[in-house]
């Protein structure tokens, strides 16, 4: 017999039964209206997540090329932290279009700022407030992956974008 039977049964009390004919249901407490908040917060910590995601891919894009322990290890970085070796990487390999990345950098910057909504007692109530930051991170994320695409192919196929350029 179990500890936990043990003493049940000691105190003789049963399983479902509890002392003072208190009645043992669960009752969810949270309206229906925090189910619609919780989705919310879900939505801007996937995104933020996705956002992150796709900076890391950026770093670890360039660190092929270059030191194979960060492209290993940039998983556990927090955003800021790859934000700031991604600027350093994409200077140092001569990116193209380093002044539009600097700009999607100084924007997710704030990302961790705007992330922190889900905490605010008004903000998080407030579902335009909530979606607005899932649009800016969703926008910030195509941004970035748009940046890390066109490098990668700038890279591989140069001859085949200036065929495709010139043919239209």
């Amino acid at each position: 017999m179990s500890r936990s039977r043990r003493m049940v049964a000691d105190r003789s009390i049963w399983p479902g039964e509890l002392a003072g004919d208190f009645v043992s249901t669960i009752t969810a407490l949270k309206p229906t209206s925090d189910l619609e908040r919780a989705e919310l917060i879900r939505d801007v910590v996937d995104a933020f997540r996705r956002l992150q995601n796709s900076v890391l891919r950026f770093v670890q894009m360039f660190a092929e090329d270059g030191d194979a322990e960060l492209a290993s290890g940039a998983d556990a970085l927090a955003l800021h932290e790859l934000l700031s070796i991604l600027a350093r990487q994409a200077e140092a390999a001569g990116f193209g279009r380093l002044r539009e990345l600097r700009v999607a950098i100084r924007h997710a910057r704030s990302a961790g700022q705007s992330r922190d909504v889900i905490f605010s007692a008004s903000l998080s109530l407030n579902a335009e407030a909530m979606n607005k930051v899932v649009n800016e991170f969703e926008r910030l994320d195509a941004t970035f992956v748009g940046l890390c695409v066109e490098h990668v192919l700038n890279r591989h196929f140069p001859q085949r974008l200036l065929e495709r350029v010139s043919s239209t």
